[in-house]
């Protein structure tokens, strides 16, 4: 299971091959490293693309084919194993290696389940085609503690360090830190999630003021914003009054929202918003660069 681990300064710039099968890494995934100055480090495995310096990254996006499946057999309590039938996309080997396998549905819904470390090929789950059956092996300790029948679903979920990349805009998945920039294609290394990092910034961002994930650049933070969604059920009357609400964000901006008022008229503000409109809170920017330039912010992701 992930350990923390505390380190001189410079470690957090190294970077590690592959040992063994192409998903094992020295330390377990998401194994913290701690420099002397408090900043925080998370160990991930990158995709098939070289790191960019400065960049936030995020996890794997999941995968329609592998959530909310069917289990395809029973699988009796301390069991070290679940399965489940896949749709529309195959599951190569060990992808799922130190993720979570949870039931989403009776029996045995509610409970969630590590996935093995990949110490050899398929430790961790054989491949499966997309109409197959894909099975997982629990990590050591770990059972199934309720009974599972085929009417339970299942769905798997990779680590959140396994393959990251650069955010996508807005983010698809949850965050894994921002890049040192030091990796090349599928090479290990630390990411941070603590601390003072130079990251790229989109718009106007203002020091003391939280900053978010990006909505429109890649791989980028932009300033906190909460934006406001409105929808409008029941008739509305002819005579219905207009209303002006002005939205302001944190840079100052301002968006005009109208809503439509009515006595017969049930109006629902949402703040809560969608991932599209709003995204993960990274940290506070300490010193604002230009838009495109990289700020200094103070992460505080995980």
């Amino acid at each position: 299971m992930p350990r923390v681990y505390y380190g001189p300064m410079g470690e957090n710039n190294s970077n590690y091959a592959n040992s063994g099968n192409a998903n094992l890494g020295r330390w377990e995934l998401g194994s913290y490293l701690i420099l002397p100055d408090q900043r925080k480090y998370c160990f991930a495995l990158n995709d098939g693309t070289v790191e960019v310096a400065g960049n936030l990254y995020q996890s794997v996006a999941p995968v329609t084919g592998h959530t909310n499946r069917q289990a395809d057999v029973a699988r009796a309590i301390l069991a070290t194993a679940v399965s489940a039938t896949l749709t529309s996309t195959a599951a190569a080997d060990d992808i799922y290696a130190e993720g979570i396998a949870h039931v989403n549905a009776a029996p045995g819904e509610g409970y969630s389940y590590r996935i093995r470390r990949a110490n050899t090929v398929e430790a961790a789950n054989a491949d499966a085609v997309a109409s197959g059956v894909l099975t997982v092996n629990l990590q050591a300790g770990e059972t199934v503690q309720i009974a599972l029948t085929t009417a339970s679903d299942i769905t798997f979920t990779r680590n959140r360090f396994h393959q990251v990349l650069i955010t996508a805009a807005p983010p698809t998945a949850g965050l894994a830190g921002v890049s040192p920039g030091v990796a090349a294609a599928d090479r290990f290394y630390w990411s941070q999630v603590e601390g003072y990092a130079a990251v790229l910034a989109s718009g106007t961002l203002l020091a003391g003021l939280p900053v978010m994930a990006g909505i429109t650049t890649a791989g980028s933070v932009e300033s906190y914003k909460r934006r406001v969604q409105i929808t409008t059920t029941g008739s509305v009357l002819t005579a219905a009054t207009a209303m002006r609400a002005a939205v302001v964000d944190s840079d100052g901006s301002n968006t005009a929202v109208f809503v439509s008022v009515s006595v017969s008229t049930a109006t629902v503000f949402d703040i809560t918003g969608g991932i599209a409109n709003n995204a993960p809170i990274v940290g506070t920017c300490i010193k604002a660069n230009s838009t495109a330039e990289y700020g200094l912010v103070d992460l505080k992701i995980m």
